[in-house]
């Protein structure tokens, strides 16, 4: 996970992204396709327990991923590492981002 602007809330300031591919996508290195992050349990987010967290948890504050918030993040942009979860977690994110994308939804 990194800190990048996030594109939908412009001149706000920047949000943690999961990186949800890099290598296998075109222009690897320069872009990233990620799902972002927030502080908000919304309904559909999924939060990021203390077992997901491998580094990078803040214990005070309970963090969630929106699987339908996808961006393309320019490595330029990124401003930061947030930290890492588990490959689970991220497989479990991408799951649930292709069934938005393919109307699978649960």
């Amino acid at each position: 996970m990194f800190w990048a602007p996030d594109p939908y809330n412009i001149g706000g300031d920047p949000r943690p992204w999961l990186v949800l591919a890099a290598d296998t996508i075109p222009y690897a290195g320069e872009e990233y396709i990620c799902a972002g992050l927030t502080l908000s349990d919304l309904p559909d987010n999924i939060e990021v327990s203390d077992d997901d967290w491998i580094a990078g948890n803040d214990p005070e504050k309970t963090s969630y991923c929106s699987p339908w918030v996808l961006a393309t993040v320019k490595h330029d942009a990124v401003a930061g590492t947030q930290g890492y979860v588990t490959t689970e977690f991220t497989h479990e994110i991408i799951q649930r981002s292709v069934e938005y994308l393919t109307e699978d939804s649960v």
